[in-house]
């Protein structure tokens, strides 16, 4: 999940997320230990931390002469305005280009050269991390939002996958019949996920084009297509045909039971949770999302999740970017999406031994990407300020204390804000 999206689920704090570019120890020379590399602690990064502890020892394996030492992150916002942090680190592209501005993160346009890390790396990835004509950082995966059921009781019902709102509409009341729960959810210990279906229902509804017009041109939240696309949503809500109406009292790990014990049919979800240790006794469909337009068409919204970057003040620059180079090593691919979590590079994932789900959806994302059938995630794209009404206020529409009008009008104003301090995400190359 978009770092901050993943990390809300782990349980940290919005304001970590910032800090996660910290390191603990200072890269000032007066202290430091000879060809001593200072990278972020694997073990926290979750389905990451193998992953990223694999690339830590192919490196040493073939480097004995440095030592990569991992630090714990320091909450601590001065540590790279004050010449410190470790010497490689993980941003989501807006931190680092916050980072770069500031000249607290090298560009790595002659290592992309020397190391081709960008050979199989999809373009849409590799320009998240481009600023001012420089590459920046290099993605760290990326991540989606899918539509995931019961196949086993889409089977025996004989029901088809919907493809827009109509159908899910009609899907959802037939379900209810049976007494089962149509959509599970679940957001009182995230109710930032909401942003997912605001995700969906941009995406669905204004198609690639009109999706980045809105995050990073002219198109306005206001747009009627956005105001009945929120009312649908809402009414959907309303009919109870997500958790019963309750989803906003209990958690997403309470959503995730009531679909893994066959009380809820569908729900939306995303690639973090390909590997989730809840294991359902019926196999698991994954497709595109419905379009939220009675007559639309699915479409997968991707973004990227985070990314590596070298600290401008690191005395090992050379040696991080060869260590970048091991991040692209068929068996860091490998432990990625076995994971659940792809690099954004071209792969072939019958040659990996993964999990019949994860090489199911990461298939279907391949195949989707191929037809041009993929968007953008609003918490990776949308501006600042948008995101973060949309991560904390969007239950205000479902439980009927705002009006779409309203609240879109409130988006609207603080996308006009973003504009003004030019902290729209350029999406022109993508």
């Amino acid at each position: 999940m978009v770092l901050k999206k993943k990390l809300k689920l782990m349980g940290l704090s919005t304001a970590l997320v910032s800090s996660l570019i910290l390191g603990a120890c200072s890269t000032k020379s007066a202290s430091e230990e000879k060809n001593v590399i200072k990278v972020p602690d694997a073990a926290i990064w979750g389905e990451e931390s193998s992953a990223l502890q694999l690339m830590y020892d192919l490196y040493e394996k073939d480097h004995p002469k440095y030592k990569l030492k991992q630090v714990t992150i320091k909450d601590d916002s001065t540590a790279l305005a004050a010449g410190e942090g470790s010497d490689l680190m993980l941003m989501d592209p807006f931190v680092a280009k916050e980072s770069y501005k500031k000249g607290y993160v090298e560009p790595l346009d002659k290592y992309y050269e020397k190391y081709q890390y960008d050979k199989d790396m999809f373009a849409w990835a590799k320009n998240a991390y481009s600023y001012d004509g420089k590459i920046i950082g290099i993605p760290w995966n990326y991540e989606g939002l899918l539509f995931v059921y019961n196949k086993d009781l889409f089977k025996k019902n004989n029901w088809e996958v919907p493809q827009n709102y109509s159908q899910l509409e009609s899907l959802s009341k037939e379900i209810q019949k049976k007494g089962l729960i149509p959509l599970a959810w679940g957001t009182s210990d995230c109710a930032g996920c909401d942003d997912w279906w605001v995700t969906s229902m941009v995406n669905s509804t204004l198609g690639k084009e009109g999706t980045k017009q809105l995050f990073s041109g002219d198109k306005k939240w206001t747009d009627p297509e956005m105001v009945e696309a929120v009312q649908r949503f809402s009414d959907f809500w309303n009919k109870g045909y997500l958790s019963e109406k309750k989803s906003h009292a209990i958690s997403q790990e309470d959503s995730m039971q009531l679909f893994a014990q066959g009380k809820a049919a569908m729900r939306l979800d995303g690639t973090w949770a390909l590997t989730s240790d809840i294991k359902p006794n019926f196999e698991i469909g994954f497709a595109p999302f419905p379009s939220w337009k009675p007559d639309g068409k699915p479409v997968i919204p991707l973004g990227v999740g985070g990314g590596l970057t070298i600290n401008a003040n690191s005395k090992y620059k050379e040696q991080v970017a060869e260590l970048l180079s091991y991040f692209f090593h068929k068996e860091v691919v490998a432990a990625m999406a076995k994971h659940g979590i792809p690099e954004p590079i071209k792969s072939d994932y019958s040659n990996m031994d993964l999990k019949p789900n994860v090489a199911s959806a990461l298939n279907l994302i391949t195949e989707a990407a191929a037809k041009g059938e993929t968007g953008y995630v609003a918490w990776s794209y949308g501006s600042p300020s948008v995101v973060e009404v949309l991560e904390s206020e969007f239950a205000s529409v479902y439980l009927k204390k705002k009006t779409p009008e309203k609240w879109l009008e409130k988006l609207q104003k603080l996308k006009e804000k973003d504009v003004k301090d030019k902290a729209l995400y350029d999406l022109s190359n993508y």
